[in-house]
């Protein structure tokens, strides 16, 4: 099955088609992004979509950005690793798989 066409504007080349599968939708900073390297000059391109539809982009196949996860700050590990010194850890650990 072949991916449905789209036609896409880049700044530097105009118009361009595209598939489906050149999209992604990129949702991670609130307001729904459409992203694609343009096929010509091979620029990222972003264009603001209208959450209306967000849905449908979705169901014609255009992927979603996953958001990769920030550093871990130093607090939140030395958080992390101060809960293995309580004298109780390994108490909340079996508490933790018996409700799992």
């Amino acid at each position: 099955m072949s991916n449905p066409l789209v036609r896409a504007t880049c700044p530097v080349c105009g118009d361009v088609v595209l598939t489906t599968g050149d999209l992604a939708l990129d949702e991670q900073w609130g307001e729904p992004r459409l992203t694609f390297a343009c096929p010509r000059c091979h620029e990222q391109v972003s264009h603001d979509v209208a959450a209306g539809i967000v849905h449908i982009l979705r169901s014609a196949g255009v992927r979603r950005v996953v958001p990769l996860p920030g550093p871990v700050a130093e607090e939140e590990l030395s958080a992390f690793m101060a809960d293995f010194d309580r004298a109780d850890c390994l108490d909340q650990l079996r508490r933790l798989s018996r409700d799992a």
